[in-house]
């Protein structure tokens, strides 16, 4: 629902990636002024801040416009060279807060079966989970060698901090899953640390599994950590492009 009056000329329309936010998230487009703002909750945040920021700077502070800067293409898995593209690493935490919980026992968290384990998920995000275990069993059918990546699941809720960092875990909204860590790469475990060297081992099938159900794979980023997989429908969804 927004919030305006009177009839919307085109050029008064809200960004179509905000607009699309609401079919995800607990957000709704307000034009304030000018200027078009996100109310997350009981809070108004600006789309766009008018900030020009680094990469760094995009993680530690975005608005909810930086969360769109880095397009996240799925289809054929590729090496990831060029430096600091991670497309979902940004995250605008109020949105996740608003919409998944702001702490641990507001947090909606289900347990549920996946591949003959019990995981621990955000009762919203079930149903998506649900539908990868479904895909991954008849690709297990097909292709047994997947069952080792997934064995031995590495974890899904967790409320926590990213290492060495202030930012909020995805794993602290019940919307993440580890596959086997001993089968996965991150970039901050391999020695040396810099220059990165992107590597992975995960087959496709296990990615293109959780694609297509709205999660992407940490093993699209510069920084990349294979294991992982979150839930952001909103990176996939051709409509908020």
């Amino acid at each position: 629902m927004l919030l305006f009056a009177g009839p919307v000329r085109a050029e008064e329309a809200p960004p179509r990636a905000l607009a699309c936010l609401s079919r995800w998230y607990a957000v709704r487009p307000v034009r304030v002024g000018d200027a078009w703002h996100a109310q997350v909750g009981a809070a108004t945040f600006p789309w766009d801040d008018g900030r020009t920021k680094s990469f760094e700077e995009k993680l530690a502070s975005p608005d909810l416009e930086d969360t769109f800067s880095q397009p996240y293409v799925s289809g054929p898995v590729r090496p990831v060279t060029r430096e600091n593209e991670d497309p979902g690493r940004i995250r605008f935490d109020p949105l996740f807060l608003a919409t998944y919980g702001d702490r641990p026992a507001r947090v909606d968290v289900v347990e549920i079966v996946f591949l003959g384990q019990r995981l621990k998920v955000h009762r919203k995000v079930a149903p998506a989970f649900l539908r990868v275990a479904e895909r991954l069993e008849r690709a297990l059918r097909d292709t047994p060698s997947l069952r080792p990546y997934l064995r031995s699941l590495g974890g899904t809720f967790s409320w926590r901090k990213i290492a060495r960092t202030q930012r909020q875990s995805a794993h602290s909204y019940g919307v993440s899953l580890d596959l086997n860590v001993a089968l996965s790469h991150y970039w901050d475990w391999a020695r040396p640390r810099e220059p990165v060297r992107w590597t992975n081992q995960i087959p496709p099938a296990i990615v293109e599994a959780f694609e297509a159900e709205g999660f992407i794979w940490g093993g699209r980023w510069y920084h990349y950590d294979t294991m992982h997989f979150e839930y952001r429908p909103e990176l996939l969804d051709a409509a908020c492009r």
